[in-house]
């Protein structure tokens, strides 16, 4: 492309630009498309349309504009990374570990990053931390590296590798300190770790930092269980269950168990039926259930 042909296309781009900047989608659609016609190896009208297809919510048309480019280009890296990218804020994480698989992750450490995540939503724990792991080793100095730590610190929780866990999550803990998923991890780990102290300490701290989260009253419900303060296991599940549309049997059964605790037996027989109505096999409901039930039965505590 010469130094006139590239000028006038920037400027053809700049047009089109305007005009979407300005609502007018259609002349904005028109010229990246006569660019793409004109210029069919010009990556930039590409994703110019492809994020104006985006807006619009056409995702489909974006993702058929990028895959007709890779199948002509399929060695243009830029464009299979930039396509990653739009699949990702979509969603699409099979997609994005399809469009990826033909990338060495050696040669872009950026694509292991990408992969990792997408592994990681996919419940795919194995293969999220080997993708996370390989993007650290890679050496590459980017802001993406604290928080690749933080993903790697919830990976090996889902694995159950909580020593390992937490040496994740104290690398991370230079840039995230103040960040409360970060401390919500830190709790998480605590308690399985027996660290109840701690645990108490990082919760409390992710409540501070973020007062709009269930998923932190939640765990505050549940490291308030395990160290017998009842009345503030209660507090912090009937928080969480007022702000998710369904809990899960295993919050009822443990809210049950806090009521319980109390003599509230009444309230704790409530919500273990609650939990088996979810979940009928809830072991830890059926024995709440016939305890509580017991209780009211012969009006006594002695069972």
């Amino acid at each position: 492309m010469g130094i006139d042909t590239k000028y006038k296309i920037e400027n053809r781009l700049k047009s089109a630009r305007d005009y979407e900047a300005n609502g007018d989608n259609l002349h904005a659609m028109q010229i990246y498309n006569s660019i793409i016609e004109d210029e069919p190896d010009f990556a930039e009208a590409y994703f110019s349309l492809a994020e104006l297809f985006e807006k619009q919510g056409n995702i489909e048309s974006a993702k058929k504009l990028l895959t007709d480019y890779l199948n002509k280009k399929p060695g243009n890296n830029l464009v299979r990374l930039f396509y990653a990218q739009l699949l990702l804020r979509n969603s699409q994480w099979e997609d994005v570990i399809d469009i990826l698989q033909s990338l060495s992750i050696d040669e872009e450490p950026i694509a292991a990053f990408f992969l990792g995540y997408s592994f990681f939503m996919l419940k795919n724990y194995e293969h999220a931390k080997i993708n996370f792991q390989h993007f650290i080793n890679s050496g590459k100095k980017t802001e993406l590296l604290h928080q690749t730590y933080i993903y790697l610190a919830k990976t090996e929780i889902q694995l159950r590798n909580f020593e390992s866990a937490l040496e994740y999550a104290k690398k991370s803990e230079i840039v995230y300190s103040n960040f409360w998923e970060l401390n919500l991890v830190f709790a998480i780990i605590h308690y399985h770790l027996d660290m109840y102290t701690h645990a108490i300490s990082s919760i409390s701290k992710a409540l501070k930092l973020n007062a709009n989260e269930p998923t932190v009253y939640k765990w505050a419900g549940k490291i308030f269980l395990k160290v017998r303060e009842y009345l503030k296991a209660e507090e912090n599940f009937l928080k969480y269950i007022g702000m998710v549309e369904y809990p899960a049997s295993e919050i009822y059964s443990e809210l049950g168990e806090a009521y319980f605790k109390t003599n509230k037996v009444k309230d704790a027989l409530q919500y273990y039926e609650l939990a088996l109505k979810i979940d009928p096999f809830n072991k830890f409901a059926v024995e709440g259930k016939k305890k509580a039930a017991l209780i009211l039965q012969t009006g006594t505590n002695e069972i």
